[in-house]
């Protein structure tokens, strides 16, 4: 995962509630910070209407390290922070990546790739920067629905309302059930699922970047989402 970056400070990081979480079922989850580096490449402004800024898309127009790294094991639904130091993950697999980039105030979209933006090219990607999308998966048997946030998803908005309890905190509204834009309307949402890198993320952004640990280890419970009086990141 990769975390927090500007023109009005555009940034970038790198996080499911399923019905039921296992309790042996257990990751490591690293956040690092990449800043853009405009002196490498120019900032460019994004196609459309929407008010994209589109982050650099060379990997040598990033650097890390002015946030610390932080390193945290999730395990049963609950967030531990862990000591960090390059060595910690040597022996571990990696399981997957996301470079997710925010760009308060000028928009509410995020962007993100999946893989390390400084590690390859974004412009190698087919598509590029990609706006935050989801998949609308039914749950048999129940009229009830998931929403599948990722970076490959059919669709804009999620497939229902998004409960007041975690939006916009968690999800910015903007991706909110719009009934006009939206498939037709279901009496609810079963909940929010993704892509784990993203799911991450997705907490790293409702607070600063100094908050991170509190942020994870207090208010992202099994299968809930407590809302928090932090600054939004």
């Amino acid at each position: 995962m990769r975390g927090r970056g500007s023109p009005s400070q555009p940034s970038s990081t790198s996080g499911h509630f399923p019905r039921q979480i296992p309790s042996d079922l257990s990751c490591l989850v690293l956040y690092e910070s990449l800043e853009p580096n405009y002196n490498k490449q120019a900032i460019r402004k994004g196609s459309g209407e929407s008010g994209f800024w589109a982050p650099p898309n060379r990997k040598y127009a990033y650097h890390r390290n002015r946030v610390p790294a932080k390193l945290f094991r999730w395990r049963g639904g609950i967030a531990t922070e862990l000591p960090y130091r390059p060595s910690s993950l040597d022996g571990v697999t990696r399981h997957s990546v996301a470079t997710v980039f925010a760009q308060y105030p000028d928009t509410n979209h995020l962007l993100a790739v999946d893989f390390d933006a400084e590690e390859k090219d974004v412009v190698e990607d087919p598509g590029g920067w990609k706006v935050l999308s989801f998949r609308h998966q039914p749950q048999p048997g129940t009229g009830r629905i998931y929403s599948y946030v990722d970076v490959f998803g059919m669709e804009q908005q999620m497939a229902a309302p998004g409960s007041p309890h975690w939006m916009p905190q968690l999800i910015p509204s903007i991706y909110n059930y719009d009934s006009r834009q939206s498939t037709p309307r279901r009496p609810s949402t079963a909940g929010l699922i993704g892509h784990l890198p993203i799911l991450f993320a997705l907490p790293a952004f409702s607070a600063q970047a100094d908050r991170l640990a509190q942020v994870l280890t207090g208010h992202l419970r099994p299968n809930t989402w407590r809302p928090h009086q932090h600054c939004h990141g």
